[in-house]
C-alpha cells in the first residue's frame, strides 16, 4: 500500500459515490438535502451502519466510529482493505468496482484514475511530429448508463509500429474525470496532458517496444465521471488511415432514447454534421456499424431523448 495507491483508490471511491446510479441511490436516502457534485458523510456512514447491523443479527450501530472511516476513506487520509470490504458490503459493490478498489490500493500500474490533473496543452504532443504507428483495426463499444450519461468504454486496437522503438501510442478521451485501466497489451502512463479545446489523452506505455512493421493488441477500459452530462453522441475521428473500425452503443433499459442517427461530422471542435441517417436499437438495446477503410474522418452517433 502506498500513499499513492491511497489517494487513488479514495479518488476512485468518491467517483463511484458520486455517480448518479445505484450507489448514490443507496445513501441519498439518508440524506436530508442532498446535492449534485457532493456526497454526505453521514449518510453513507449510516449505509455501512445498517449493514453492520444486518450482519450482526440486530446488534448495536456504530455510526459515530464510522463517520471517521467514511471521511477519512474519501479524503484521502486513511483507506485499507478491511475499509474497503465495509464499503463492498454495504453498497453491494459491482464485483469489477470492488476489484478495482483492491488494485488501486495495492499500487496497481495498469489502472489509474483521472481528476481534473490535466496539463496545459502539451508542448511535447505539439513538437512529436508524425505519429509512430498505424491502427489496423479498432473496436469500440459504448455504454450508457441509467442515466443516460456515459458510464463505461472498452476499446481493442491493432496497431503497427512505423519505426524501430516504439513504445506508447496517446489514448484520447473528452473529459478530465475517469478512470482507465488497461486490460491488455501495456500499462498507464504517468501524466495525463490535453490535445486540444475538448481532448485530453495518457500515453499507453506497450509491453514491450516495437520494431518497425510489428503489430500489437491492446485493450482499455474507461469508466466515465462527468461533472456535466455530455451531449448526446458519441464521435470518433480518424485521421490516419485505419482498414477497420467498428463501433457500437450500448443504451440502458431505464434510459432508452426516442431516435438515433448515424452520422459524420466535419471536425471536432465545434463540428457541424454532414452526413446522418437514422438507425433501429437492436433487441439489446445498441446501435453499431462497421466502416472500412477510413481515413480523415468523424464519425459515430447521435441520439435525442424522450
Amino acid at each position: 500500500m502506498t500513499d499513492g495507491g491511497v489517494a487513488q483508490t479514495s479518488a476512485y471511491l468518491r467517483m463511484l459515490l458520486l455517480r448518479p446510479g445505484e450507489y448514490r441511490s443507496r445513501w441519498e436516502r439518508y440524506a436530508s438535502q442532498p446535492r449534485a457534485g457532493e456526497i454526505d458523510v453521514g449518510a453513507v456512514s449510516r449505509v455501512l451502519a445498517e449493514n453492520a447491523i444486518t450482519a450482526a443479527g440486530g446488534g448495536a450501530t456504530a455510526h459515530g466510529e464510522l463517520v471517521g472511516t467514511v471521511r477519512k476513506a474519501l479524503d484521502g487520509s486513511a483507506v485499507d482493505p478491511s475499509t474497503l470490504r465495509l464499503f463492498a458490503d454495504a453498497f453491494a459493490l459491482d464485483g469489477r468496482d470492488a476489484a478495482r478498489l483492491h488494485e488501486l490500493l495495492r499500487g496497481s500500474d495498469s489502472v489509474r484514475v483521472i481528476t481534473g490533473e490535466a496539463q496545459s496543452l502539451s508542448k511535447e504532443y505539439l513538437d512529436s511530429g508524425a505519429p509512430r504507428h498505424q491502427t489496423l483495426a479498432l473496436h469500440e463499444l459504448h455504454i450508457l448508463g441509467p442515466d443516460g450519461t456515459p458510464a463505461e468504454h472498452q476499446t481493442i486496437q491493432v496497431i503497427q509500429a512505423g519505426a524501430d522503438g516504439m513504445n506508447r501510442y496517446p489514448y484520447r478521451f473528452d473529459t478530465d474525470e475517469l478512470a482507465v485501466e488497461v486490460i491488455r497489451g501495456g500499462r498507464i502512463g504517468d501524466r495525463i496532458y490535453r490535445v486540444n479545446e475538448s481532448l485530453y489523452a495518457v500515453d499507453i506505455l506497450l509491453s514491450r517496444a516495437l520494431e518497425a512493421g510489428e503489430t500489437t493488441l491492446t485493450q482499455v477500459r474507461t469508466t466515465f465521471f462527468y461533472k456535466t452530462p455530455p451531449a448526446p453522441e458519441f464521435r470518433r475521428g480518424v485521421l490516419r488511415r485505419t482498414e477497420e473500425v467498428t463501433l457500437w452503443v450500448k443504451f440502458h433499459s431505464r434510459r432508452v432514447p426516442s431516435r438515433v442517427w448515424l452520422a459524420r461530422w466535419d471536425g471536432i471542435d465545434h463540428a457541424r454534421i454532414v452526413d446522418e441517417r437514422p438507425v433501429e436499437l437492436d433487441d439489446d438495446l445498441a446501435v453499431h456499424c462497421r466502416f472500412g477503410p477510413i481515413e480523415q474522418a468523424v464519425v459515430g452517433f447521435y441520439w435525442e431523448w424522450d
